[in-house]
């Protein structure tokens, strides 16, 4: 394992190797899609085991993270996907969850250089709430401040009248995705897993953009009411899904074949599983065009 400095407590010491994306969200995609193999949305070519990962933390600072990462899959996450319809309660460990995928994701595209042409100001705002989170998840401050955390639970859509793309199921309820988003009032991170969505707000200017989904400090309930957002943030979710679908065409003849041997050898299974309920959403809501096309 390297020595460098952790990105969390910095302090220089030895690195382990850490998920970006939790570990379990990847053991949930591969265990419910039915043939036990994931594509990931930027290598659909690819069959892969797990998710990325990265020598960001020390063991330390990695098993700070761990606490909340595993209340939040044992005491929300699987049994949201079990039963979607129920109240779910939660303490603190919600928002420190929330907050570290935020600040991973941050952390994510400031290594991989997808800000480089960011303006100096912008990034001095992301450097100003990569600091607030990493000091709060550190628990040297109660709540991280203006920089605020919101969760926003999804589900299948059986009809609307508003504009959709034909896998728009298939991308609520499954995918895993990650994002830093900007505009000229508002700069957030996204990070989708399953059926969840979690907002970090670095700039936003109008406090109603997100009503219904900010995440408190030290209890609340995550529950079935009215989470209302700005349309620019619909259209950019369909923007996600229609893109996933692209990606998911594009796949090579060789893989599709070995696609549909998994899919007949594991037939029994797989119309047993969480895709082919994602799948039969769409497939009830769009009909054929449900269907990639290559």
């Amino acid at each position: 394992m390297p020595i460098s400095k952790c990105k969390l407590c910095h302090t220089e010491t030895e690195l382990v190797h850490s998920h970006v994306v939790p570990a379990f969200a990847f053991k949930w995609l591969k265990k419910s899609s039915g043939d036990g193999n994931i594509r990931l949305l930027e290598t659909p070519n690819q069959r892969v085991q797990d998710g990325e990962k990265r020598y960001w933390l020390c063991s330390d600072c990695e098993g700070i993270l761990n606490k909340s990462e595993t209340l939040f899959s044992r005491d929300l996450f699987h049994p949201y996907m079990k039963d979607s319809g129920k109240d779910f309660h939660y303490s603190s460990w919600l928002l420190h969850f929330c907050t570290s995928l935020s600040w991973r994701v941050l952390h994510l595209y400031l290594e991989d250089n997808h800000l480089s042409k960011w303006s100096k100001s912008e990034l001095q705002l992301i450097n100003k709430a990569e600091n607030v989170w990493r000091r709060y998840l550190l628990g040297q401050k109660p709540h991280p401040e203006q920089y605020r955390q919101h969760l926003i639970p999804l589900d299948r859509i059986e009809s609307t009248n508003a504009k959709t793309v034909p896998n728009i199921n298939r991308y609520l309820m499954r995918a895993i995705d990650t994002d830093i988003c900007k505009s000229e009032s508002s700069i957030f991170t996204y990070t989708k897993i399953g059926r969840f969505i979690t907002i970090g707000i670095i700039k936003q200017s109008d406090s109603n953009y997100w009503q219904g989904s900010k995440i408190n400090a030290n209890k609340g309930v995550v529950k079935p009411r009215n989470y209302k957002f700005h349309r620019a943030f619909w259209e950019y979710i369909l923007e996600k899904a229609e893109r996933a679908a692209k990606r998911l065409g594009s796949i090579s003849n060789h893989q599709q074949e070995k696609i549909d041997y998994a899919f007949k050898k594991n037939v029994d299974k797989y119309i047993k599983s969480d895709a082919f309920e994602a799948m039969k959403a769409d497939v009830n809501a769009f009909g054929k065009d449900a269907f990639y096309k290559k």
